[in-house]
């Protein structure tokens, strides 16, 4: 296996991470959690995507493409937040 594939590898498993952390913590607050399937694995396939690039760009280790991932989700998530399609997905839904 080179280096790239590792790189991604730890991206993915980073983004999973996030994802999974993040529906624990809302679990554990008590919140009725709904699961949004296509969401998750959307953002963690792409928070992937980003963390093994990030990796590969920073010709650094597995572990910055592992926290590249854990972060990309984050920063999905926020760049559809403030993006147009957001708006017109909670308008469509009013």
């Amino acid at each position: 296996m080179n280096k790239f594939e590792i790189y991604i590898i730890a991206g993915f498993v980073g983004g999973l991470a996030r994802g999974l952390s993040s529906f624990l913590k809302k679990k554990k607050a008590g919140s009725a959690v709904k699961f949004n399937y296509p969401y998750f694995f959307t953002t963690v396939f792409f928070s992937g995507i980003l963390g093994g690039i990030a990796g590969a760009l920073a010709e650094s280790n597995w572990k910055t493409s592992f926290l590249a991932g854990y972060a990309g989700i984050d920063f999905l998530e926020n760049m559809y937040k403030s993006s147009p399609f957001a708006q017109l997905a909670k308008a469509g839904g009013n």
